[in-house]
């Protein structure tokens, strides 16, 4: 599967894809003359629940194009090997120049990534085959 997000709606569907998503430190990468920020995450296949499939996980490539600057929150940056937990994406314009503005990645236990790009450019894209998730994630009983 392959999904590009072009505006705010596209993202919506993109960030309920990524939710729960997790990846290392050591999987985010910034190519700053590239102007593009990847990372590669094990994404919970959240399209197959419903279709009362068996809970699936899968390797994907989550990337931004056109990012000016990155700005983390409360992200410990210094172990390659700690794991973050994908919330959400969101998108806020920037009213003085669009189409630019602020894509942030809301992480679990309050970290943020904050890209400033000059649009909303993202491509989710499966690389892998999936494997058998150890169990659902349950965010009526997580918190």
């Amino acid at each position: 599967m392959q999904l590009i997000a072009a505006s705010k709606d596209d993202l919506v569907v993109v960030s309920a894809l990524v939710q729960d998503g997790v990846c290392r430190i050591r999987d985010l990468h910034r190519e700053s003359a590239a102007r593009r920020f990847t990372l590669g995450l094990n994404r919970f296949r959240w399209e197959m629940v419903p279709r009362g499939k068996q809970p699936l996980r899968i390797r994907s490539g989550l990337m931004i194009e056109g990012v000016n600057a990155v700005r983390t929150h409360n992200l410990e940056r210094s172990n390659p090997d700690a794991v973050i937990d994908i919330l959400a994406l969101d998108f806020a314009a920037d009213d003085r120049n669009p189409p630019a503005g602020t894509l942030r990645i809301v992480l679990a236990g309050g970290g943020e990534i904050a890209l400033d790009v000059e649009c909303l450019d993202v491509t989710l894209a499966d690389v892998s085959k999936p494997w058998r998730a150890r169990r659902q994630p349950d965010h009526e009983s997580d918190g």
